[in-house]
Parts: structure tokens; C-alpha cells; sequence
């Protein structure tokens, strides 16, 4: 148990520093508001236990043990990176004070976009797949199955990165409805997509500077 308490600590303090994830459910929550606050957790969730199973079965190790394979990953992870930096950047300027005011339908057709992007940057985050392959050997007990315990840790991750980007997300949501005028907008549209570009760079740069 005190190996589990140090494992959540380890983990908690990952997920909320800030990183690429955190930068889209942030601007997600800013733009979409409360009515589609929930799906880019749900995301992060979706693409966080996806490779959390590929580290933990082993195919992690197969992809970083092979230089073509996990550079060809990285390139991946970039490109959606360069996507979604383009994508913010060229993003219309809107007041967010009316996130709230959007019907359902369009919370509905704007939640699922947002979802499938979260999903997506996770799913083809290298970096992720590095650092739980690091992670779960330190918190597995050879002596014992190792089927529960990898199961128990990545149950542990995700719900923590779950609910660490539950909160980003709604603290997010709910300070969009003070922010009026489409300058704020215009301003974090160029922000965030400079921000995701400058990512998709640094992939890049290690993908192929090492």
C-alpha cells in the first residue's frame, strides 16, 4: 500500500503539470464552456488507457526497442500536434461569454470534435508510452500476477489523469462565461496554436536531432 501511495503521488503530480493534454482540455473548456466541459476529460481517458494497455502488454516495449517504429510514432504525434496548433490558430474569434448559449445540438457536434481530438493527441503521445514503460516495472511485484497489478495501476493513472483534467476542464468552462468579447478569443486562438506548433517541434526535434 505505501507503494501505491508513492505510485498516485508520482502519477497526480504528471498529470497536473502542464503539458499538451492539459493545454487542450484548458482551451477546450475556454471556448466550449459548461455544456461540453465533460468530453475532453472523457478523452484524455480514452486515449490515457489505450496506451496505458499497449505499455502494459508489453507491445510499448516492442515500438521503443524498435528506432523505425517509435520514430514513425513520433512523426504521428507531431503531425496531430501541427493539426490541432493549425486548427486553433485559424479558429474563428467568438466572445466566450456565449459558450453557454449554444443549443444542444451544437454542444453535442462540438463535444464529440473535442472528444475525438483528446482521444486522438494521447493515443499518439510517444512521450506517454516512454514514461509508463519507465513507470509500471517500479510498482510490480515479481513475485505476485502481474496481470492485476498492471491492471491496478492503470486504473490508478487514468482516474487520476481523469479527474485532475475534470477539473482543468470545468474551472475552464466556468471562467469563460466572464470573459467577454471576441479579443480574448482571437488572442488564445493564437496562443494555444503557437503552443501545439512549439510541441509538435520539440517531437520532431527529438525525433530526429537524437
Amino acid at each position: 500500500m505505501s507503494n501505491l501511495s508513492f505510485y498516485f503521488l508520482v502519477v497526480f503530480i504528471t498529470a497536473v503539470t502542464p503539458g499538451a493534454g492539459v493545454l487542450y482540455t484548458v482551451s477546450s473548456g475556454l471556448r466550449g464552456g459548461m455544456r461540453t466541459a465533460l468530453f475532453a476529460p472523457l478523452g484524455n481517458l480514452t486515449g490515457v488507457v489505450a496506451v496505458s494497455a499497449i505499455s502494459a502488454t508489453g507491445l510499448g516495449a516492442m515500438i521503443t526497442a524498435s528506432p523505425a517504429v517509435y520514430a514513425a510514432l513520433q512523426v504521428l504525434g507531431a503531425t496531430v500536434l501541427f493539426w490541432l496548433g493549425w486548427k486553433n490558430f485559424t479558429a474563428r474569434a467568438v466572445s466566450l461569454a456565449g459558450a453557454a448559449e449554444i443549443s444542444g445540438k451544437q454542444a453535442g457536434k462540438r463535444g464529440l470534435d473535442i472528444f475525438f481530438g483528446a482521444a486522438l493527441l494521447q493515443a499518439t503521445n510517444p512521450m506517454l508510452i516512454v514514461f509508463l514503460l519507465s513507470l509500471f516495472p517500479q510498482f510490480i511485484d515479481p513475485r505476485k500476477p502481474y496481470a492485476g497489478q498492471a491492471a491496478t495501476l492503470i486504473v490508478i493513472f487514468s482516474l487520476v489523469c481523469f479527474c485532475v483534467h475534470l477539473v482543468y476542464s470545468f474551472l475552464s468552462a466556468y471562467g469563460s462565461r466572464y470573459l467577454s468579447g471576441p479579443r480574448f478569443s482571437w488572442w488564445l486562438n493564437r496562443v494555444s496554436g503557437t503552443l501545439f506548433w512549439l510541441l509538435g517541434a520539440s517531437v520532431i526535434w527529438k525525433a530526429f536531432a537524437g
